[in-house]
């Protein structure tokens, strides 16, 4: 949480120095920033993976995103790819490699516009799809292959929201949030010990991955424009060995708009 706490003074900082004064409000149609991102992350990261330990894990794992948002005449369209992978997240003495790879598409389909604070605010909400692939290798030399190695993957249904609030012509605060609700999971399961099925369908209770973001944006230009975020990211899979792991990051995002 500290991510969080490092995002709002450094957004209330900007809003102090900025010119913040009302401004008349853009079109519902212009107002989200669409185009090609590109983010970087920095932040910790902490899981149990109870197919390998009980014991918690923790680090600091780096966030890559790239993603493409496109306007059509009713909706957006936005599909973008998230790696992290780090060799160094740790229970004491002993370390892990975490890989993580999600690729995500879907639709966002604008609310009415509402006043919020004496200014208008513009939501949105649609549907997604999502693959996400989990990987965690213990750097340990163990004479089981099974311990030392554990694998997940969800191929789900979700759902996307966004909210976006202009403070002015060149800032904007925006915040979404992105989660599975239906999903068809992958777990690596110990066929000796049982005959337990590695793929089950799962729902928004037994398995899900998400994510919370809340930044800021500053339009540099017509086309290009920046941001600084806080994002919380979750993954929970309880219907085999539980697995969960959770993040939180200062995030950074260039723009450029098509």
């Amino acid at each position: 949480m500290k991510y969080f706490a490092s995002f709002i003074f450094l957004s209330l900082f900007l809003v102090t120095i900025f010119d913040l004064s009302a401004q008349d409000s853009p079109n519902q149609r212009l107002i989200f920033p669409h185009g090609i991102s590109l983010e970087y992350g920095i932040g910790g990261y902490a899981h149990t993976d109870e197919y390998i330990s009980k014991e918690k894990f923790s680090g600091n794992l780096p966030y890559y995103k790239a993603s493409f948002i496109n306007y059509h005449e009713k909706y957006l369209y936005q599909i973008g790819i998230e790696f992290r992978s780090a060799s160094d997240i740790k229970n004491y003495n002993v370390s892990a490699e975490v890989y993580q790879f999600s690729l995500n598409q879907g639709f966002l389909y604008p609310l009415p516009e509402f006043h919020l604070l004496s200014k208008k605010a513009y939501a949105y909400i649609g549907p997604s799809t999502e693959v996400f692939i989990y990987s965690n290798v213990l750097n340990i030399a163990v004479s089981g292959f099974d311990y030392a190695q554990s694998y997940a993957g969800l191929f789900s249904l979700g759902l996307n929201s966004a909210l976006i609030y202009p403070l002015s012509d060149n800032f904007y605060i925006e915040t979404s949030l992105n989660f599975d609700v239906l999903s068809l999971g992958f777990r690596m399961v110990d066929l000796e010990e049982n005959d337990e099925s590695p793929v089950k369908p799962l729902t928004l209770f037994s398995g899900t991955n998400g994510a919370f973001k809340l930044g800021i944006r500053y339009y540099l230009s017509h086309k290009w424009s920046v941001k600084a975020s806080y994002l919380f990211a979750a993954t929970r899979i309880s219907s085999w060995e539980p697995l969960y792991a959770a993040s939180d990051n200062l995030v950074f995002t260039i723009t450029y708009g098509l």
